[in-house]
């Protein structure tokens, strides 16, 4: 292929990205943590000097999907694909294999710092004070582990192109990584799960005569129509607590092995399991003395699209694992605002109103009075919403409540929807 055309895929690419980031907030998501971590990298990107790896993309899609919905991410994923492969395929023509092999070298060097680093926090939480050490600990595991998990999709990535495998016919996607909002761009569904292969016969979709998963919504309906406020304790059949006691041991032994990357993998699709097999997920990796991969499983859930938030914590709340649920509420808050409305209400319509509450007072302490008020435009039952965000807010500093009110009045809300304007 003539130079020109290469080039020309090249420039089509970055076009569509610099078209895809202009939708984006600078300042959130995963557009904002890219360009506070690398800024080069990103302009590169964005000029056609350089092609992002495909996990880049991926989470860029992401971004797309909680500011222009499900729809827009969609459309834009099966673009982006399409492009992104026309645009490595001409990258590589044009840089030669010396070249990708350079960076495969480079790439792996950061997958063992990464794996490094992941196992050095790893063995330091199991020995941490409970309370902000073990926090602090936890947060820096998971961003190690994304660290680990996109390296290692990235050495999959160069060494398929090394080969000269098609990618140009479209990357496949990685295993969802950990992410400040939600974890895997392209809107997921409960059909649509993709995952690594070490990781596709370990916690796969369970189905024997013909009976289907439940979605997320179906298992909030039951909740509603429970009339109990609880979701019921789940039972569940017998192949599938067999598949996750297989794939809790698989798990260990890829940990005892130094693998972490794919231990990583195993527990990302997990993540991903039916709502209601995650207290009996959480419970088997502690009798196998993996606990501490726990708080990695509760990230991953939280990086889940709103509705499934919401079942998974309702589901530990069911099983009487307040603290695991307390914390995915806490690491969920991190999402748009929108995404944290749409889960409150979920939990609320599922009778969990104290588990609403807690994701609520958990956006009051860690986002700006601005941000938290936005909540009233952010929802359409604010007169729900708002009550119980200001009631968080009082039980709170008193600070944070006084500047919540004032943000409700500088956003326009009514007197009549806080009852404290």
């Amino acid at each position: 292929m003539p130079e020109e055309q290469l080039q020309d895929a090249l420039g089509e690419f970055a076009h569509f990205l610099r078209g895809l980031t202009e939708a984006l907030d600078e300042t959130g998501g995963w557009y904002g943590v890219f360009l506070q971590r690398d800024p080069e990298g990103v302009r590169a990107w964005l000029e056609g000097r350089e092609v992002p790896p495909w996990d880049v993309v991926e989470s860029l899609l992401h971004d797309l999907s909680g500011r222009c919905g499900a729809q827009a991410a969609a459309e834009a994923g099966t673009r982006a694909r399409r492009l992104h492969g026309a645009a490595v395929a001409a990258y590589d023509a044009l840089t030669g294999p010396a070249g990708l092999r350079d960076r495969l070298d480079t790439t792996l060097a950061e997958l063992r710092d990464a794996t490094r680093r992941e196992r050095d926090l790893r063995a330091g939480l199991e020995h941490a004070e409970p309370g902000t050490e073990a926090d602090t600990l936890t947060y820096e595991l998971a961003w190690a582990a994304d660290d680990m998990a996109r390296a290692h999709a990235r050495v999959q990535e160069l060494q398929l192109r090394i080969e000269g495998s098609e990618w140009a016919e479209g990357p496949p996607l990685v295993v969802g990584h950990l992410a400040p909002h939600e974890p895997a761009a392209e809107p997921v569904t409960e059909d649509s799960v993709v995952a690594e292969p070490v990781a596709e016969y370990a916690f796969t979709d369970s189905r024997e005569g013909g009976q289907e998963r439940k979605s997320a919504n179906e298992r909030a309906g039951e909740a509603r129509g429970s009339g109990t406020g609880q979701v019921p304790p789940p039972s569940l059949p017998p192949h599938v607590q067999q598949a996750v006691a297989t794939a809790v041991t698989h798990l260990a032994e890829l940990r005892a092995a130094g693998r972490g990357g794919e231990a990583h993998a195993v527990l990302c699709a997990a993540a991903r399991r039916p709502a209601e097999e995650l207290p009996f997920i959480a419970e088997e990796l502690e009798r196998c003395g993996l606990a501490v991969d726990v708080p990695t499983l509760l990230w991953e859930v939280a990086c889940l699209p709103p509705v499934p938030l919401a079942a998974a914590a309702g589901a530990l709340a069911a099983a009487g694992r307040d603290r695991d649920c307390t914390s995915l509420l806490r690491q969920g808050v991190a999402r748009p605002v929108a995404e944290v409305a749409s889960a409150a209400q979920t939990l609320l319509d599922g009778g969990f109103r104290a588990e609403a509450r807690d994701l609520l007072a958990a956006l009051v302490r860690t986002r700006t009075a601005q941000e938290a008020a936005g909540l009233a435009h952010a929802t359409d039952v604010p007169e729900v919403l708002l009550p119980l965000l200001l009631e968080a807010a009082e039980e709170g500093a008193p600070h944070r409540y006084r500047d919540l009110v004032h943000a409700l009045r500088m956003a326009g809300v009514p007197d009549r929807l806080t009852g404290a304007c």
